[in-house]
């Protein structure tokens, strides 16, 4: 099988990109209703470094990837050289070029109008694994944690499909300011979005509800549902930030591996995340304590930015533990 890795990455305080951000939150301020509260904050910008550790575990325990795309909005990371990008066989993908004949999407600060257009890659693999930029691999995988019989190996558990009205809509509103003033915790309406994504694939009574981990998915499948569904491609880029009427195209995929009977469905044991927003010092260690034991295989390292000194430095002398077969000054020491 020919696999690809797919991860999106932006810096937001690249002064170009933020300028950029800038202009468009003028240009289209009170556009569309449905915007998320929080899909303007800057930490959905943010770099913290966690890129550098993504590319380095995909490296060292899933080789047999064939090529690494890394999406941007005309970036590169500043440690990615070219030397690295040929050794780490990394592909550099501008938004121009997935968003192509559809440039009145651009420019998009939006990850759920980005991962609309991921199968466009041009050259992508007919299979690929889709990674946010903090997601890291803590052990050697194989193909078939990932693809089986070729169908998707799919982490998560059943949940009933709840209806969101505009009322519902508008509670989670308040609730996401208040999270966010009280207690420092951006909520990014994860559940709605897995929802909807399983409502267009078909599904009435249940979704399979999935968990920050990298998620399989066949080319093909999202090339003929938006070959069949223009309307639904065009409508779902148009929001350049994030936007609670939108889909996942993502977890669309997933569910229409499910419907057409292509997928293995997996618990999510070997999954941790790290949330500088949630967790504590006894649950980072313990967090850290299960990676040492070679309980997970999969860990999203969210709001790094929110941890303590003490704990950054913890958390990255784990990592940096993992992935000492590599260069020193290639991973992330501040």
């Amino acid at each position: 099988m020919q696999i690809d890795a797919v991860i999106t990455w932006v810096n937001g305080d690249d002064e170009v990109h933020r300028i950029k951000r800038l202009n468009a939150l003028s240009a289209r301020a009170g556009e569309f209703k449905n915007e998320l509260i929080t899909g303007r904050d800057r930490t959905r910008f943010l770099d913290n470094g966690e890129l550098e550790y993504c590319i380095l575990s995909i490296h060292k325990f899933a080789p047999w990837i064939r090529k690494i795309h890394l999406v941007t909005d005309n970036q590169v990371p500043e440690f990615l050289t070219p030397d690295l990008q040929s050794k780490y066989n990394v592909n550099i993908v501008d938004h121009k070029e997935i968003f192509e004949s559809y440039d009145w999407a651009l420019p998009t600060f939006n990850t759920r109008t980005i991962e609309t257009g991921l199968w466009r890659i041009p050259g992508l693999a007919p299979y690929f694994i889709y990674f946010n930029d903090d997601f890291i691999i803590t052990k050697e995988v194989r193909p078939n944690h990932f693809f089986r019989d070729g169908k998707v190996v799919l982490r998560g558990h059943w949940s009933s499909l709840k209806n969101y009205g505009p009322f519902r809509l508008k509670i989670n509103d308040l609730f996401s300011i208040a999270a966010k003033r009280i207690l420092g915790i951006t909520r990014s309406m994860h559940l709605l979005l897995q929802i909807r994504s399983a409502s267009y694939a078909g599904l009435k009574n249940s979704f399979f509800r999935a968990p920050h981990v990298p998620h399989p998915v066949r080319t093909e499948t999202l090339k003929k549902f938006f070959s069949e569904n223009p309307h639904l491609f065009n409508n779902n880029i148009k929001y350049r930030f994030r936007n609670t009427d939108q889909f996942s195209a993502i977890f669309l995929a997933n569910h229409l591996e499910i419907k057409n009977k292509h997928a293995v469905l997996r618990d999510t044991k070997d999954y941790v995340m790290i949330n500088g927003e949630m967790d504590f010092d006894f649950s980072v260690n313990k967090k850290l304590n299960d990676i040492k034991n070679d309980c997970i295989r999969f860990v999203c390292l969210q709001g790094f930015e929110h941890f303590r000194e003490k704990q950054k430095n913890k958390i990255m002398a784990e990592f940096n533990h993992l992935l000492n077969n590599v260069e020193p000054d290639l991973v992330p020491t501040d």
